[in-house]
């Protein structure tokens, strides 16, 4: 085997038809019998893939790799590979792999590849994979699935943070990525098989499997740089309590507001004399912060409780809003509270907001905007339409 004639290389032989497709094959098979990097026998088995050569000895080299390779990476991709080159064939490998399969990677992937309308075909063994995280964290199949996805998200952070470690210590890689009770720490409570409380925490990103969880009650998601989240959740019909604290994030998802804008969050605050279109914001500064908002006294001195401070106008018009508690930080400029033409004074200092909305400049009444010690290297252009801002602190 000259070792320059890489799998890439190989390829390209046949694409220009230097090399049939029986010798690439020979050739990708050997590299996968003598190789012992992941990498490569994944890379092998991809290109395999895009030969299309369906034949027994094409099939049976795939069938190898999914029923043995040591690699859980390896065996997915002999998993796809067969689905996508064999819908036909039949689907008894499959079923042994599901069967015997522990890990997390494998079974994450195989749900997402499955669920698409090109696979209908494999519903029994979409059902078969579902059977056995069902099984193994005592859920129905959406709840079961978002754990899933969580134990998925756990992984990858494991796994990179893992990487480092071997590398510093220049050991092997010999990791631990079976389907455990990991995730199932994140829920706190459940009920006949449904999740009705759930803390999510640490977390880059939220699963689109959460919009799934129909019964779900309370939700609290802190401590989290969230970059990546789903923006519509309709099937969130049963969320009555929601908490998102000590976060990052950029924007506020739909399914959020949704939620915030329920009679519940704007109650209190409607009592309190504030005009109803304005009560939902103080019902997101609610759930971003943990704590109910409290309205200023007479004299209009900030409390000393670190909750959100506003105060507001004979009509109940929201004038201030003050807020530096850094033990539950907002995590975001809510772009909602541009909304409020009657805002004097907005202070959210040391909150771990990166960026100023662009709407700022609705602002028209501002006349004090402290966004001190936070994480902003941006001011927008629009924050000179605020003619009367007098002072900016940033």
């Amino acid at each position: 085997m000259n070792d320059q004639l890489t799998l890439e290389k190989i390829y390209s032989k046949v694409l220009n038809n230097e090399v049939g497709k029986k010798d690439a094959l020979k050739l990708f098979e050997s590299l996968i019998n003598k190789s012992d990097n992941d990498e490569i026998r994944y890379s092998a088995l991809e290109y395999i893939g895009k030969l299309s050569f369906e034949d027994d000895i094409t099939f049976n080299i795939i069938e190898n790799c999914l029923i043995s390779d040591e690699s859980t990476l390896v065996r997915f991709e002999a998993a796809k590979v067969l689905i996508q080159n064999f819908p036909e064939r039949d689907h008894k490998p499959l079923i042994w792999a599901i069967q015997n399969e522990k890990s997390i990677y494998f079974f994450k992937n195989l749900l997402d590849l499955l669920e698409t309308d090109e696979y209908h075909q494999f519903k029994e063994i979409r059902e078969k994979a579902l059977k056995k995280i069902r099984k193994n964290y005592n859920l129905n199949s959406a709840d079961s699935r978002f754990v899933l996805d969580i134990d998925y998200l756990d992984y990858k952070k494991f796994k990179a943070e893992f990487k480092d470690f071997l590398e510093k210590f220049e050991l092997s890689d010999k990791e631990n990525t079976e389907i455990g009770y990991k995730g199932l720490g994140r829920v706190k409570t459940a009920k006949q098989g449904f999740i009705l409380s759930l803390s999510l925490k640490d977390l880059n990103e939220i699963p689109s499997s959460i919009c799934k969880l129909s019964r779900l009650e309370s939700l609290e998601i802190s401590r989290c740089k969230l970059r990546s989240f789903p923006e519509t959740c309709p099937d969130l019909i049963s969320v009555k309590n929601i908490v998102l604290k000590n976060n990052e994030l950029d924007r506020i998802p739909d399914w959020v507001l949704s939620i915030v804008k329920k009679e519940k969050y704007s109650y209190n605050y409607v009592i309190d004399g504030v005009i109803n279109s304005e009560a939902y914001l103080l019902g997101l500064l609610e759930v971003l912060t943990g704590q109910p908002c409290k309205k200023m006294k007479g004299n209009n001195n900030y409390d000393t409780d670190n909750t959100v401070c506003y105060s507001i106008n004979k009509l109940g018009h929201i004038t201030r809003i003050y807020y530096s508690n850094i033990n539950y930080r907002i995590g975001i400029f809510p772009k909602d509270i541009c909304k409020l033409k009657f805002l004097e004074e907005l202070s959210l200092n040391n909150q771990n907001i990166i960026n100023i909305p662009e709407c700022v400049g609705k602002l028209e009444r501002l006349k004090i905007l402290n966004l001190s010690f936070n994480k902003i290297t941006r001011v927008p252009g629009s924050i000179k339409k605020l003619k009367n801002l007098e002072n900016f602190f940033i």
